[in-house]
């Protein structure tokens, strides 16, 4: 509710929200739209949307895992330039970034279908759903966005999609309990590779 309220009081109720909402202010939408247990271990579809031609699934995991990991079905072209952008770790560091700001790939494998099933970390909440809710550090990672396109163009890499704002993500620092601290900038990363491309 925070964008309705008068330009005036939405600080107060950001502070407001970090106070009492915590961990649950900068929660990913996947789950929003998707019942998706904690407590057993379970596979759901989740469709993309904002595209008229069918797009790769991607699927929600229940269980310990939820929140954790997610199942990308990618061709396997789009999947190798994703995989040497995320491993290319030198590029990163060359450009100032002291972590790789690539959707985090955790394990692949080939399926049935000649697609590639790729676990993939959960991040926090997107950058578009972040500045509805406030300005804080929206300066700093608009720059670190605008980088990260710039990087990708110098070397031939095609992402497909970066014009959406939602395709970064955040991922927050927490303490030794899993606690958010909003006082420290987030990492951005850029998600959802399957239209990428090297030329």
């Amino acid at each position: 509710m925070i964008p309705f309220v008068p330009k005036n009081e939405q600080k107060d109720l950001f502070e407001l929200a970090k106070e009492k909402l915590g961990n649950v202010l900068i929660e990913s939408s996947l789950y929003s739209k998707n019942i998706i247990s904690n407590d057993s271990f379970s596979r759901q579809n989740f469709e993309k949307g904002g595209s008229k031609k069918k797009s790769p699934k991607t699927t929600l995991i229940g269980g310990g895992l939820k929140n954790k990991t997610i199942i990308r079905h990618i061709k396997p072209e789009h999947f190798l330039t994703w995989q040497k952008v995320y491993k290319n770790y030198k590029l990163w560091e060359k450009a100032g970034f002291d972590y790789v700001p690539i959707e985090p790939i955790q394990s692949f494998k080939l399926n049935k279908e000649n697609l590639v099933n790729v676990y993939s970390g959960v991040l926090d909440l997107d950058l578009y759903d972040w500045k509805q809710i406030t300005d804080e550090f929206v300066k700093e990672l608009e720059e670190d966005r605008e980088k990260i396109i710039e990087i990708l163009e110098k070397n031939k890499i095609k992402h497909g999609h970066t014009n959406v704002v939602k395709n970064f993500c955040l991922r927050f620092f927490r303490d030794k309990n899993g606690n958010v601290d909003f006082n420290q900038k987030p990492r951005i990363y850029l998600i959802d590779w399957d239209q990428a491309v090297s030329y």
